[in-house]
């Protein structure tokens, strides 16, 4: 696959755009992007078309390729963006960070970021743990998204989760006032507590969170 060749992805979307779809889509999404009005299942099988008749992005081509998929008006670019990730994540190295940290703090949404964070840097932080100073950076910056990125990345990691990292993130977080913040709080809780809830309850109980993080965190208790 070669960029001039996105051309004809974009004319396959064409061909299948939902008007009534890109409304509902764009409304959701609070009017921040705009959209073919192509599904997610529909979306998926037209580019498994595509990178079947085009080929997949050589290593060489990936950063460029993924770059210029994210660019794209449309937010259904960016779900063939990250099926494209998806595919190729096993073949993460070392600067594949620079990539995933790009994607996650250009035109952000938790719709991208959420998959980001559990799929791509969760990975990659188990394939690279010496690494991990990097997330410690992201929750120390001021970018929302990139701290919502360090919450979550552990959200596949079960047994594997690294508790000390997990909660010393969540204190360093606990009284912002971010909406996305408080959500990801409760939910990487919520997460863990499926493989060690005595430790979330204690940790609930013992550290000031925020109602909403509390009663995320608590959803499958009731």
């Amino acid at each position: 696959m070669i960029i001039r060749d996105l051309i004809e992805l974009r004319s396959k979307f064409s061909q299948n755009a939902n008007q009534t779809l890109a409304l509902n889509m764009k409304r959701y999404m609070r009017d921040q992007f705009e959209f073919f009005g192509i599904q997610a299942p529909l979306r998926r099988k037209l580019t498994s078309e595509f990178l079947q008749e085009y080929g997949f992005p050589r290593e060489d081509q990936v950063f460029e390729v993924i770059s210029e998929l994210w660019g794209m008006e449309e937010r259904e670019f960016t779900g063939v963006a990250l099926q494209i990730m998806d595919m190729r994540k096993r073949l993460f190295h070392h600067d594949d960070i620079k990539l995933i940290e790009k994607i996650a703090v250009t035109k952000p949404g938790w719709d991208t970021l959420d998959h980001i964070s559990a799929n791509h840097a969760g990975h990659y932080f188990m394939l690279f743990p010496e690494k991990l100073s990097i997330a410690d950076e992201w929750i120390h910056s001021n970018n929302i998204w990139l701290q919502r990125s360090a919450l979550l990345f552990q959200l596949k990691y079960k047994h594997n989760t690294n508790q000390d990292r997990l909660f010393s993130y969540i204190r360093l977080l606990s009284d912002s006032q971010e909406f996305f913040i408080k959500k990801a709080i409760g939910w990487s809780l919520r997460q863990y507590s499926k493989s060690n809830k005595e430790s979330v309850v204690q940790f609930i109980e013992n550290n000031q969170l925020s109602n909403l993080s509390k009663r995320e965190a608590m959803k499958l208790w009731k």
